[in-house]
């Protein structure tokens, strides 16, 4: 199934000296997501007060658990999850990329 991820991250709250391992270590589970399919995209919202993210999971369990594992998580002040349903016109864009071989 896939899900809209909305987080607001209160970067306030990160100790600045332990801000670079905390975001390599998201950033290295984001780039295991993506190459997995289980994240189709992610954007960081334009007033810098977190992320939008389109998740493929299998049920709602798969996704509170990868968002508690996340490590950011600690820091984030929002968390919104929305199931999406595929659009009549445009079913596709629920439905995970194919690989291109």
């Amino acid at each position: 199934m896939i899900y809209m991820i909305e987080a607001k991250i209160d970067y306030n709250l990160i100790d600045q000296e332990a801000l670079p391992a905390i975001l390599e270590a998201e950033w290295k589970i984001s780039d295991e997501l993506h190459a997995s399919g289980r994240m189709l995209g992610i954007w960081r919202k334009a007033n810098a007060k977190g992320v939008v993210a389109i998740w493929n999971m299998p049920d709602h369990d798969a996704v509170s658990d990868q968002i508690r594992a996340m490590p950011l998580y600690p820091y984030f002040s929002e968390v919104a999850v929305t199931p999406l349903v595929a659009h009549p016109r445009f079913p596709q864009y629920c439905e995970p990329p194919q690989d291109a071989d």
